[in-house]
């Protein structure tokens, strides 16, 4: 519910050029979680304000004891908003004559409490001046955003217009794509939604895009929301949308190349001053085999306001195109359905958890939460008790076998419900990246229905943009720990498993080859900070309270950083080493061109290539030759998820006469001159007869089903020595005949 104070004098002459309306209110600003709104009526001006006569400067008078909980906003007549400040002065007290003007010489965000003075507000007073009638109401809203904590209350606050308006932004082009959030003015919060419209103007690769183009590659309706947890608290905000079609029905649709759904965000990166650090942790992920979000960036406007360089990012949802898991519904009750899947997110964000976990984290010396489990699919409102008890106890099941005397058994060990290869995979991207806001926050697990594997898989990697800092160089982000945010004991447990602790090396090494390697991070960054260059200057002058004065600075810092966490985790895994297999075979003929291989490392994983075009991942493989010839073999042996060799070696195929005769079969006449009758065994259903030359080629071929005699012409084939050959499935007889 708004408190409404309203009651203003107006102070102004047709002769002066600036004209000032005051508002004095006396009135406490709530600290209930609920806002409040002042209002001064303007009337007696131009009908007109623009970038000639217009809005000059906001002024104001309040105390309130943590000024960093305040975000104030001035919204015009026709609804035009912009954020004078919010979120600045830490937990200093009062703001006392502050004056906003877009012409001062610091911005708010670059000052100190008790802030007194001129300063340039934090959000773009200069579109407040787009041709609007000033006359009307004017509002100034005013939020503590931290509820139950700090008191504040508000004097009075005033208004100028003059001959020196506060101009807009200067963003006409970009090289990037252009996204319009349109809400009509209508605020946009946390939640509930508000319904807009999306416009996004892309002319291709190497084009130019204005912010004035009327051919859009995409325009529709949208509902929107600010999206985060401490993101709605920023001036930048992240945005959730929804697309719709004209009936309010949520769309699937494909945007910017981006693979089609309903539900993507603009995500702000606001604190990383690199713009970068999602999009190369969500690429090296992909790199890796695993799903994470694709993201495209952009230069975004909302509401007219420019808003300054965002990453057009997929939202992690259920979907063959993102997390690629079962559909549950409604009747998705006891079965094999009931398995999954399932979406759930480890977050301790001061919002009710769906449960806890059954242990202390593993930093509960200095952390006070639990580690919270919370439903992402199905939401909490919407999943059958049934199925929130399955998930709920298989993670519980998962939990109590890692932490039991017997978590290596092979049949009732901790393995026997996760997907071990996307926990490793996961810990890398979050070592890689020293991401200390991850394990115990923004982690997602994914159950797979059992026709699918059934194991509890964790990703896809989310939220990086406080990672990579360069004082995180050296430790294990596992180890070390946030002090505040609960870590699950699982990651020092897993490095009580000897495999594990293999598997992890082995797969660290592989990936350094090509993927992790040290140049393919170099050539992602240097191929974004080319394409950012330009868009990144105007997004920190658009947002000069961050201070980044040099983008390439913190690019700099970025590459250097990489390059030496990866050296120091080369370091730390050397301990671990991990011979390489021993990848050498031994071969033998089982019949015809039949020749059974047998590796000398037993229990890895294989891949075949029989030198004739097909492969086999099997350990002991058998393979038909179509022929004698001389065919490379080689053999691929993986161990322990990355270690791997590759041995290769000649194998002479020959076949003759007598090898092929293993069993007679029923053939008359014989010999022959042109027809041939052949029985075929009863347990023969089904399968093929092939006559094959002393060269052991297939010269004729027919097949069979459910009958006990047929025959064959073969008149046309020379006259010789030839072996008839009966088929059927994995069983074979041979017989040799003469042509006349």
């Amino acid at each position: 519910m708004k408190n409404i104070l309203f009651g203003c004098s107006l102070f102004f002459s047709f002769q002066i050029s600036a004209q000032t309306f005051n508002s004095i209110v006396n009135t406490g600003i709530p600290d209930d979680g609920s806002d409040i709104s002042f209002y001064i009526n303007v009337s007696g001006l131009p009908d007109i304000i623009d970038t000639d006569f217009g809005l000059e400067t906001v002024c104001l008078n309040l105390d309130h004891t943590y000024d960093s909980d305040l975000e104030l906003k001035l919204i015009a007549p026709d609804g035009t908003t912009f954020l004078l400040f919010g979120g600045i002065g830490g937990d200093g007290d009062n703001f006392i004559s502050t004056c906003l003007n877009k012409n001062a010489a610091t911005n708010i965000a670059a000052g100190s409490a008790p802030f007194t003075g001129e300063f340039i507000p934090m959000g773009d007073m200069g579109i407040i001046n787009n041709g609007q009638n000033p006359n009307g109401i004017w509002t100034l809203h005013v939020y503590d955003t931290y509820a139950f904590a700090d008191i504040g209350y508000m004097y009075s606050w005033d208004i100028t217009f003059g001959n020196e308006p506060a101009l807009p932004f200067d963003f006409s082009s970009s090289t990037l794509p252009i996204i319009i959030l349109d809400t009509d003015g209508a605020e946009i919060y946390d939640e509930p939604k508000t319904p807009g419209q999306i416009f996004i103007i892309d002319n291709g690769v190497g084009m130019l895009n204005y912010s004035s183009d009327t051919i859009f590659a995409y325009q529709g309706k949208i509902l929107t929301e600010l999206q985060g947890f401490t993101g709605p608290y920023y001036p930048k905000k992240n945005y959730d949308f929804d697309l719709l079609n004209d009936a309010d029905i949520e769309i699937d649709t494909t945007l910017l190349g981006l693979p089609a759904e309903n539900d993507f965000i603009l995500k702000a990166e606001y604190l990383d001053y690199s713009l970068m650090k999602n999009a190369l942790t969500y690429e090296m992920s992909r790199r890796m085999g695993q799903y994470a979000p694709r993201t495209k960036f952009c230069e975004v406007i909302v509401n007219g306001e420019y808003m300054g360089v965002f990453s057009l990012t997929e939202k992690i949802k259920r979907n063959v195109n993102r997390v690629d898991i079962a559909k549950l519904d409604g009747t998705d009750i006891s079965g094999d359905a009931l398995t999954g899947g399932y979406i759930i997110e480890i977050n301790e964000n001061f919002t009710p958890n769906d449960w806890n976990s059954l242990f202390l984290p593993i930093n509960d010396i200095t952390c006070d939460f639990p580690v919270a489990f919370k439903m992402v699919y199905p939401r909490l409102d919407s999943i059958k008790p049934e199925q929130l008890d399955y998930i709920h106890n298989y993670v519980d099941s998962f939990e109590i076998a890692l932490n039991s005397a017997d978590f290596l058994d092979a049949e009732n060990g901790y393995r026997k419900y996760i997907g071990v290869k996307s926990f490793i995979d996961f810990m890398l991207v979050n070592e890689f990246s020293a991401n200390y806001d991850s394990y115990g926050r923004s982690t997602f697990l994914f159950k797979e229905n059992i026709a699918d594997g059934g194991q509890l898989k964790i990703g896809p990697p989310w939220d990086y943009d406080r990672g990579y800092a360069p004082w995180t160089v050296e430790g294990w982000v596992w180890e070390i720990t946030h002090p505040y945010w609960p870590y699950p004991f699982w990651w020092s447990k897993f490095r009580e498993d000897p495999e594990w602790v293999d598997e992890v090396y082995c797969r660290y090494s592989s990936l350094r080859e090509v993927v992790l390697n040290t140049e393919s991070f170099h050539t992602f960054i240097d191929s974004i900070q080319i394409l950012l260059q330009e868009p990144a200057a105007r997004n920190f002058t658009k947002w000069a309270e961050l201070g980044v004065t040099d983008y390439n600075y913190f690019v700099d810092e970025l590459t250097n950083f990489v390059d030496a966490r990866l050296n120091w985790m080369d370091a730390a895994l050397a301990p671990d080493y991990v011979e390489a297999p021993d990848a050498s075979f031994t071969f033998t003929n089982v019949g015809m061109t039949n020749y059974q291989f047998f590796p000398t490392t037993i229990g890895a994983g294989y891949s075949w290539d029989f030198g004739d075009g097909t492969t086999s991942n099997l350990e002991s493989p058998t393979h038909t030759y179509a022929g004698p010839d001389n065919f490379i073999v080689t053999l691929i042996v993986d161990q322990y998820y990355g270690c791997s060799s590759l041995v290769s070696q000649l194998v002479d195929v020959q076949i003759g006469i007598s090898d092929l005769v293993k069993e007679n079969i029923q053939i008359f006449p014989n010999p022959f001159s042109t027809e041939l009758t052949i029985k075929i065994p009863t347990d023969f259903i089904s399968g093929e007869i092939t006559i094959i030359n002393s060269l052991g080629e297939s010269v004729l071929k027919q097949k069979f089903r459910n009958t006990s005699e047929l025959t064959i012409y073969a008149g046309k084939i020379p006259a010789g020595s030839y072996i008839v050959q009966l088929q059927s499935g994995d069983k074979q007889l041979h017989m040799p005949v003469i042509k006349k």
